[in-house]
This record gives C-alpha cells, sequence and structure tokens, in this order.
C-alpha cells in the first residue's frame, strides 16, 4: 500500500488542501449555475455556527462527531468560494457600468496603463469613472478597452491621464467560430465588458490626472529597465526578446520570432515564471548573506528578500505564473525566519489559496493551471524517477538528476 501511505501522509502534512478543494468547489458551482449569494450567506452562517457549537461538546462526543465538523468545514469553504465569485463578478455590482449606459451619454475613463502600440491604432486598458447623463453625474464601476487612432497628439497620454467622449460603446463579443476562445468571458473576468475606437476629435483630455502611486512607481521603473535595454541592445529583435526575458514585456516581441518558440514547444521560455523568480531569490540571498552574522540586523534578512521579490514579481507584471511564485517563495522565507520546516504541498496548496481568495476567476487561467501542475509533477515524481538508477559517478549523477526531472511546459 505504498500508493495509500503516501497519500495519506501527505494529506496530514498539508493542511491546506482540505481547504483548497472545497474552495475550488465552491467557485466552480457559483459561476456556472449562478446561485444567489443568499443562499451562500445561509450556509456559511449555518456552518459557522456549527463548528464553534462542536468546541463547546465534550471531547468523547466531540471525537465521534468529527466527521460532521469536517463536512461543516467543507461547506464553509464552498460557501466562501462561492460568495468571492459572486463578488468578483463585475454583472453582481450594483454600480456596473452596464446597469446605467445609454448610447447618448458622456463617458469619462482613466487610462488604467500606457499606451501599447498596434499595428494600426494605440491599446489601453481604461477604468470607467462616471457616466453623464441628463447634466447629471452618475459613478459607476467597471473596465473598458480603448483603441486610438494612431496621431502624434497621443504623446500626451499615458498612466492616469483621464479623457471624456460621447462616442457609443460597444459590448466585448466573442468571433462566434465554434470551440473558439471565449474572449467575452476572458475580458469579463478582468472586468472588462466593453471597448471602443477613438478618433483624435472623438474624446477631450481633461487636464487633471488619476494615479496611484504604487502604479506609477512600477509603470516608471518598467519604463526605465525597457529604456536601458533599448539602449545597450541593438537589433529590434534582440531588445524585445531581452525585455520578455527579464521583466516580461512582451509588446516588442518578433511576431514570428515568437511563432517559431511556439512550433518547437518552448514558449513559456519567454515568459516570467518560477525560473526567473528563483534566480532573483538566489541573487537576493547572497546580498543579504553578511546580515545573518549580525544578530541587530537578522530580522532585515526576510524583510528584504520578500520585498525585493514582490517588487520584481510587480515590475515583471504580477502575472500568475510569477506571482505563484512569489507566494511560495515568501512562504518558505516567512518559515525560514522563524524556523520552521514546511510541506512543499502545503506550500503550493497555501499560495493557491490566496491566489484563488484574491481572484476565483484565476482557477480558469492556463497559466494558473499549468502552473501548478508543472510543479506539482516536479515535487512528486523526480525522486522517484531519480531513484531508478545508482551511479557513483557524480559528474554522470548530476546529469542524471537535472534529467529526471520531469519536463512539463509551464507558461
Amino acid at each position: 500500500m505504498p500508493v495509500t501511505s503516501a497519500t495519506i501522509r501527505i494529506w496530514r502534512k498539508a493542511p491546506f488542501i482540505r481547504l483548497l478543494l472545497p474552495l475550488m468547489i465552491g467557485i466552480i458551482v457559483q459561476w456556472y449555475w449562478q446561485i444567489p449569494a443568499n443562499l451562500w450567506w445561509y450556509l456559511l452562517s449555518i456552518s459557522t455556527v456549527l463548528i464553534i457549537v462542536f468546541f463547546f461538546i465534550p471531547f468523547f462526543h466531540r471525537y465521534k462527531m468529527l466527521f460532521l465538523n469536517g463536512i461543516s468545514i467543507s461547506i464553509l469553504f464552498i460557501s466562501v468560494g462561492a460568495l468571492l465569485t459572486w463578488h468578483k463578478n463585475i454583472h453582481n455590482n450594483k454600480q456596473w457600468l452596464g446597469n446605467f449606459y445609454k448610447e447618448k451619454d458622456t463617458v469619462q475613463i482613466t487610462l488604467n496603463e500606457p499606451l501599447t502600440e498596434k499595428t494600426k491604432s494605440f491599446k489601453a486598458d481604461a477604468v470607467v469613472n462616471f457616466l453623464v447623463q441628463d447634466y447629471k453625474k452618475i459613478s459607476v464601476k467597471g473596465k473598458i478597452i480603448v483603441y486610438f487612432q494612431k496621431d502624434s497628439l497621443l504623446q500626451q497620454l499615458d498612466y492616469g491621464s483621464q479623457i471624456a467622449f460621447i462616442k457609443p460603446l460597444q459590448e466585448i463579443k466573442n468571433s462566434g467560430n465554434p470551440g473558439g476562445f471565449d474572449y467575452k468571458t476572458y475580458s469579463l473576468f478582468q472586468d472588462i465588458t466593453y471597448q471602443v475606437y477613438l478618433k483624435p476629435d472623438e474624446f477631450v483630455v481633461l487636464k487633471e490626472r488619476n494615479t496611484n502611486w504604487l502604479n506609477k512607481f512600477l509603470f516608471s521603473t518598467r519604463k526605465k529597465v525597457i529604456d536601458i535595454i533599448r539602449k545597450y541592445i541593438p537589433g529590434e529583435k534582440e531588445q524585445g526578446l531581452a525585455e520578455a526575458l527579464l521583466i516580461g514585456y512582451k509588446d516588442d516581441l518578433d511576431k514570428d520570432l515568437v511563432q517559431s518558440y511556439t512550433n518547437t514547444g518552448v514558449v513559456h521560455i519567454i515568459v516570467i515564471a518560477g525560473l526567473h523568480l528563483g534566480m532573483v531569490y538566489w541573487v537576493l540571498v547572497l546580498l543579504v548573506k553578511p546580515l545573518k552574522k549580525r544578530k541587530k540586523f537578522k530580522w532585515l534578512t526576510p524583510v528584504i528578500i520578500i520585498s525585493g521579490l514582490w517588487i520584481f514579481s510587480l515590475v515583471a507584471g504580477a502575472h500568475v505564473p510569477i506571482i505563484r511564485s512569489t507566494v511560495m517563495l515568501t512562504s518558505i522565507v516567512l518559515a525560514e525566519s522563524i524556523r520552521r520546516k514546511t510541506s512543499v504541498y502545503n506550500t503550493l496548496a497555501a499560495s493557491a489559496f490566496l491566489l484563488l481568495c484574491y481572484n476565483p476567476f484565476w482557477i480558469w487561467d492556463a497559466g494558473f493551471q499549468l502552473s501548478y501542475a508543472a510543479v506539482t509533477s516536479i515535487v512528486t515524481f523526480t525522486r522517484p524517477i531519480y531513484n531508478w538508477f545508482y551511479l557513483k559517478n557524480k559528474a554522470l549523477d548530476f546529469i542524471w538528476k537535472i534529467n529526471s526531472v520531469p519536463g512539463v511546459n509551464t507558461p
């Protein structure tokens, strides 16, 4: 019974798995069945009361009723997952843009990112701040995609720029091809439900800017890094590849190059993920090594490492694979700082749990799925595969150790 015993051992050492599974069930059930939130609140309240009552039951009877407590905890986290999904769905927000918008409304938006150059236009995500109806300003929630016709006047537009226009918004729709990419749902998961194409004479740039200090810092830092890369690396293809590999900026990537990587099955190497963050972590550990020798500054070690990891991940775009790696490494650093050993499976489950609590829609993200599938397979199968052969020669043993890692393509 080696498999069963190993499974039980993992189950005991990784309690977060028991919380993650019901959370995922709640997310999936709510998305596909769209159950009213009131029902989940009732279940959440009942399960919470049962869990509290359980602790006041005499110990002997409590032992007999452990399975009931387990069911209550599962229902609790199923309800939590469902409520997070309900709340994250912009359609359930009373202030959602779609509940108020009319074609003749004036729309005021804030650009949520710097403009990205496309073949025939510039593109940016934007947050809708207000609608103006009959001279009344209505505060709304939601995002749209804005396409600007190429023009020299667009140089004044950047992150935080506010503009107003009257042109009708177009609802985001799929291409209509059966089995094609569900772009409408993909956009909805990012709170984006409309899009608009604007010519230079169809919008007005407002004087005031609406910026967030953190986003401003991240965008400016990314721009400085890109400027340095473009200054010291010749060739547009080489610059685009360096930007993608170093900070995850893929707008300048050559399309033919990306297609070549895709055809050979190695496109994942140009996406910032665990390998890149592992290298950053290694550099940070080397930098703070002298601090470990001094007791007064020892507490600075985890602060510097964790801060460095999160700054890099945010500058690199904060995509799911790198956030997963950042959360995992943060857990490891914190565990080391309090001198506690952690289960890799528990750390994986905890990071997935936290990410899904932040954004339950990531459960359908291909990067999220493949990232966790890859790491789990590496953790589970590397040691058994390595044990197939015993090699006395250290060089051959090192080569076999590297090749024993399951070859999973992570995004």
